[in-house]
């Protein structure tokens, strides 16, 4: 299963010229978005999880370089200890004005360890992680 992420509007698109009522809160700041993007960051392949907001203007893709470019720089992240994902949560919002926050940080948790508990190989190659990661 593929993950796709719109992390950025398209080029020529602009959060100022959404309709109104369009939630048009960064991707990044976004409770939900941020949970989905650590669940795929578990043990997701890295060619299966990509970063669509990392495509550039006036490039003709095929598979190959779709993947090498909405993969690299960031385009899927390390998996988090569910400790540091809860601290990270805090910093997010939920746009269906709930406080989903304790809900979530007991997914994450349950998922972390469910996929963690049944992995056999993890293949974190070429995601282009530095040393902080």
């Amino acid at each position: 299963t593929f993950v796709l992420r719109l992390t950025s509007f398209p080029d020529g698109h602009k959060a100022e010229d959404q309709p109104e009522g369009t939630n048009v809160a960064k991707y990044f700041d976004r409770g939900w978005c941020y949970t989905e993007q650590s669940w795929a960051s578990l043990t997701k392949s890295g060619n299966l999880s990509l970063d669509l907001g990392k495509m550039r203007a006036g490039v003709e893709y095929d598979y190959c370089s779709l993947v090498d470019d909405c993969r690299k720089d960031g385009g899927r992240r390390p998996p988090l200890l569910p400790s540091a994902f809860a601290a990270e949560l805090e910093k997010k919002s939920f746009t269906n004005g709930k406080d989903d926050k304790p809900l979530v940080k007991g997914l994450y948790e349950a998922a972390f360890k469910e996929q963690f508990g049944k992995a056999t190989e993890l293949n974190y190659r070429e995601l282009g992680w530095g040393d902080a990661e």
